[in-house]
């Protein structure tokens, strides 16, 4: 798959255009009795996955599980299963399985008592093997691979499938030899095609209107409720299901936030992350804005940051391993003299994204993985000083044969309200 920067924006444009994403002015008087009236939703019109998008995906994972000799690929309820089929089952102790040979049809295996509701949400195939409560749904399993002929086969079992599942697989089918399969559901997952990118660029652009509406209503005593809550209304009436995780002041020291209540002070950081989805393909943004006028120290920190968040976007570009990215911010960091490595900057640079917020491959020491056109990371580099304040930067990038590029040409500069 051949993407570049201009490739994708062609798309992507057409796609939010498709959505409505033209904004329209509201007059004064009706954003002062609603902050939120100018937002109008982004998704209407977007395109639906369709059973092809699936199918393709089975594909993919067909010619890898042939490649590393594996004959089928096992997933339960997950984002793996709605992936490959746009099947959204939840957990629970009943199995409810899709099962992909690498030769052959699909089948699916089903608690009896659910058969209905399992049938309206399959998509592909219509070998769908039922177990009734009394019964084992391992031997289930057994009888799938007996009759495609690989009892003695190597089944590639999704890596969230709990523990107790593998066992039960295992004891009734002796033969069969049950392996790690997160080279066949990651080899697939982590290279989005063009209109999985779309989707993300749309979330993006949601998430992005979404904080800056939140933004506008910031206010001297808000709660970080109050902002997320404004922020999560912001989404939906943008078209989307999201949230804003919001922390004041000395509370933004901490990456993911604090248990400790505080209301907003002039001067306060205010550090917002979050993010949604559209089609199931997620956003995550973190901005870090002042509420009054923001300290020396605090610009200072903002602008090393921000140049740590561009350093890796340079540095990212096919054929880079994914360690090296986070080395280029934290060269930036650390030689500004927040350092050494994790003092100030207490995580990785980033984690891959797509149907998970957070999946792999991820942007840290140790990951020499090279990137690919077609990953998309976090890129979110932060400076966290316990007791002062803590600033944090974020946004998707996307690996293209040009190199790294962020969703959506933004250039933030540190804003106050």
């Amino acid at each position: 798959m051949t993407i570049s920067r201009r490739s994708l924006f062609r798309g992507g444009s057409s796609a939010l255009a498709a959505a409505g994403i033209a904004a329209r002015s509201s007059s004064a008087e009706e954003k002062q009795k609603d902050p939120l009236a100018d937002l109008k939703n982004l998704t209407a019109g977007v395109q639906k996955q369709t059973p092809e998008d699936y199918q393709a995906r089975m594909e993919r994972a067909r010619r890898l599980m042939v490649e590393q000799k594996m004959d089928l690929l096992y997933l339960s309820g997950g984002t793996s299963m709605e992936y490959f089929s746009g099947i959204r089952w939840g957990l629970s102790e009943r199995m409810f399985a899709m099962l992909i040979p690498a030769r052959g049809d699909v089948v699916y295996i089903c608690p009896k008592f659910e058969e209905g509701r399992g049938r309206e949400q399959i998509r592909l195939g219509t070998d769908i093997r039922t177990w009734e409560e009394d019964e084992s749904p391992y031997l289930v399993v057994r009888e799938v691979l007996k009759d495609r002929k690989i009892a003695a086969g190597t089944v590639a079992v999704e890596p969230s499938v709990r523990e107790f599942v593998v066992d039960g697989m295992s004891r009734a089918c002796p033969g069969a030899r049950f392996v790690n399969g997160d080279t066949i559901t990651q080899g697939c997952r982590m290279i989005k095609t063009k209109k999985e990118l779309d989707y993300m660029a749309l979330a993006a652009e949601i998430t992005h209107q979404a904080f800056a509406a939140g933004f506008r209503t910031l206010h001297e005593g808000m709660s970080t409720g109050e902002l997320g809550r404004t922020i999560s209304a912001a989404h939906m009436r943008l078209g989307a299901s999201g949230y804003g995780a919001v922390s004041f002041g000395p509370n933004a020291a901490f990456p993911h936030g604090s248990s400790m209540e505080r209301s907003l002070k002039p001067g306060d950081v205010v550090l917002v992350d979050g993010g949604c989805r559209v089609e199931g393909f997620q956003s995550d943004v973190t901005r870090t804005v002042i509420f009054g006028s923001p300290s020396e120290k605090i610009k200072q920190v903002w602008d090393i940051v921000k140049k740590a968040q561009d350093a890796a976007l340079e540095a990212a570009r096919p054929g880079v391993p994914c360690e090296a990215v986070d080395a280029a911010a934290r060269k930036v960091i650390v030689d500004a003299g927040y350092g050494p490595d994790y003092k100030y900057f207490t995580h990785r640079l980033g984690h891959g994204i797509g149907l998970d917020g957070h999946e792999y491959p991820y942007l840290v020491k140790g990951n020499k993985l090279p990137l690919q056109p077609g990953m998309t990371f976090s890129d979110e580099p932060g400076i966290y000083i316990v007791g002062e304040f803590g600033v944090r930067t974020e946004d998707v990038i996307y690996i293209a044969e040009d190199g790294a590029h962020f969703f959506r040409n933004i250039t933030p500069t540190l804003e106050t309200y």
